[in-house]
């Protein structure tokens, strides 16, 4: 039995850039949507895209986007080390 995703994702090349395209699971629409870096990347000069940052599908200025970046934290509550004695309560 195959594991379900819980997002899909595919890239575009369009008019001299690359797309980044990300639908979530239960929804209809593709968003534009990238953690990597922008969402529309030209690689042509003469490419009519300009660069973008998207977060599902919400666009962002470059200082907005590298803001939001940097808020992120890496890892979840549950393995960060100094939350380990808030484990042992939900444990058997």
């Amino acid at each position: 039995m195959a594991k379900s995703r819980l997002y899909e994702y595919k890239e575009i090349n369009s008019k001299g850039a690359i797309i980044h395209l990300a639908r979530y699971q239960g929804e209809e629409n593709w968003k534009f949507h990238r953690w990597d870096g922008p969402a529309v990347e030209p690689y042509d000069n003469s490419s009519e895209m300009v660069k973008s940052y998207y977060l599902n599908g919400i666009e962002y200025g470059y200082e907005e986007y590298m803001e939001i970046m940097q808020e992120r934290e890496g890892l979840p509550w549950y393995k960060n080390t100094s939350m380990k004695n808030l484990l042992s309560d939900y444990r058997n």
